[in-house]
């Protein structure tokens, strides 16, 4: 499942006081060492939105411990867990909760200027940009593989998609022409996208 949050820049300081005694207590001194309150917002809504798809999906009433491998990539401890990603962009923030890895990217609507078209994209997806738009689907398309492998952005990152045939990407266009969240899984499998808003976070975990 994949857990959409779309009020970031709504979601306000009292309820991030009221979201952050939610969190396990290491991850809540995580949230707090952001001197921004807009940076503290996206890293508690992320792990909020991970703790309600637990209990959504696994009547789990606390988000399990997690570990981190050698590129930065939490995972579960323990055997028989779930897979999870975590991104946010602007005023998104989502969540990929999922049996097998899975890689999850949330792309705001960035312009295609030339030099970031020139890194991101090779030459035969330069030729097919032909707006923002499409830009911000191919940069999330690739974003989600990275997270998914664990080697973020690389020196091969323009070659991503084509280095991983065996990876299976999807992109989901935000409303209003917002961006794009993408994710991808080893398993080709579809995933359903569930909105979820402030009022309903807050009230399945408190």
């Amino acid at each position: 499942m994949i857990y959409l949050f779309e009020e970031l820049d709504i979601f306000s300081q009292e309820q991030l006081e009221r979201g952050l005694p939610l969190l396990p207590p290491k991850r809540r001194e995580y949230v707090l060492r952001f001197k921004q309150a807009a940076d503290q917002k996206q890293s508690a809504v992320g792990w909020l939105l991970l703790a309600y798809g637990m209990r959504q999906e696994y009547g789990t009433k606390k988000i399990p411990d997690f570990q981190k491998t050698a590129s930065g990539k939490p995972f579960f401890a323990g055997k028989n867990m779930p897979f999870f990603n975590l991104s946010h962009s602007g005023s998104f923030v989502g969540c990929g909760l999922h049996r097998e890895e899975i890689g999850l990217d949330i792309q705001k609507l960035t312009p295609a200027k030339p030099f970031l078209v020139q890194r991101v994209c090779t030459d035969e997806e330069q030729a097919s940009v032909k707006s923002d738009l499409n830009f911000c689907r191919i940069w999330a398309m690739k974003e989600s593989v990275g997270k998914l492998t664990g080697e973020g952005i690389t020196s091969s990152f323009r070659d991503i998609l084509v280095l991983h045939p065996e990876i299976h990407t999807r992109a989901i266009p935000l409303e209003n022409g917002a961006g794009f969240l993408a994710y991808s899984t080893y398993s080709g499998r579809e995933l359903p996208v569930m909105k979820v808003s402030a009022k309903q976070l807050l009230a399945e975990l408190s």
